[in-house]
């Protein structure tokens, strides 16, 4: 099922209050009446000033709001408020090593910080993975008992040698992870230094166009999609931390996280969470976090928890209020 442009939760405001100052300015026009007015000649079939205003005339005038202008100015006021948010937030923890990009998207808006810029993806390239996994058979009936079992563990428990048996073994190691990379059209991704699949480069907004096409109908059929949002829907009690913290109590969270450390950061940790909230109703929320620099790998799940809960919060937060 592709995720649902659904109607504006937040703009019907912008419509209704230029509407409202419409419908007051002309009932100020034809109340505002001089002594002469009241009662002083002319029949009762006269019709007083104004009352013949032309409604198409009126819904054609310049007064009428731009529902696209709308948009982009709500857009950029919740984009403003995610930098701000994100930068002080990253200001607080007083961490110059520390880096993060998110990516945040409810169907109506989509924000970003630094979200084209390329992080290692560790773990978070198993949904990748899975997604060609699922592209190789027609129907989820025709995949092996033994290729579900290893697509399992390496999306439930992040299990790297399930990991390598699809990808060595079932599919065509490099040369698959290179035209995922296009089936998917992640146009700030590829390949990492000798192409190890956790080292591949991505981008936090190339991961949302990811969640999209492994998550729902369209690259995928929706018997492959179901079965995916299945295992990611289901991770082991170890894996569930990331971008669940966004999550309100009783929401589906479908994701997958990505740790582990970097020689050339000194040893320090790239910890990175994916995933869509409440991805089972007509409002989704798709989200995707990249940190690095992190001292240990608790302290990038704290960093990437806090990022989770304020990028749910801006993009909940209505442009009026």
């Amino acid at each position: 099922m592709t995720p649902k442009h659904k109607t504006s939760r937040r703009l019907w405001p912008y419509l209704a209050v230029p509407a409202l100052a419409v419908l007051i300015a002309a009932v100020v026009y034809i109340g505002d009446f001089s002594p002469e007015d009241v009662g002083i000649g002319g029949s009762s079939d006269e019709t007083l000033p104004g009352s013949q205003v032309d409604q198409s005339e009126l819904a054609d005038s310049e007064i009428q709001p731009d529902p696209a202008e709308q948009h982009e100015a709500a857009q950029e006021y919740l984009q403003g408020l995610l930098d701000e948010a994100v930068g002080e937030y990253l200001a607080g923890i007083e961490d110059e090593n520390l880096y993060a990009s998110i990516a945040v998207s409810d169907g109506e808006f989509e924000l970003d910080y630094n979200g084209d810029e390329q992080h290692g993806s560790a773990s978070i390239i198993k949904v990748e993975i899975l997604g060609m996994v699922l592209l190789d058979y027609e129907t989820v009936e025709e995949i092996p008992g033994w290729v579900v079992a290893d697509a399992e563990k390496m999306i439930r428990e992040s299990d790297n040698d399930a990991t390598n048996s699809l990808l060595f073994g079932l599919l065509d190691g490099h040369a698959t992870m290179r035209e995922a990379h296009e089936v998917f059209d992640l146009a700030g991704t590829e390949p990492g230094e000798g192409e190890r699949w956790g080292m591949t480069r991505t981008t936090a907004v190339d991961q949302l166009t990811l969640l999209d096409g492994v998550l729902y109908e369209g690259v995928l059929s929706e018997g492959h999609a179901e079965l995916a949002r299945e295992l990611m829907g289901d991770l082991a009690d170890f894996q569930y931390w990331g971008v669940s913290a966004g999550a309100e109590e009783g929401e589906t969270v479908w994701m997958k996280n990505g740790w582990d450390t970097r020689d050339e950061l000194g040893g320090e940790w790239v910890v990175n969470s994916i995933g869509v909230i409440a991805g089972d109703t007509e409002e989704p929320i798709m989200l995707s976090i990249l940190t690095g620099g992190s001292a240990s790998h608790q302290e990038g799940i704290d960093l990437v928890e806090g990022l989770a809960e304020i990028a749910r919060e801006v993009i909940d937060t209505d442009p009026l209020a």
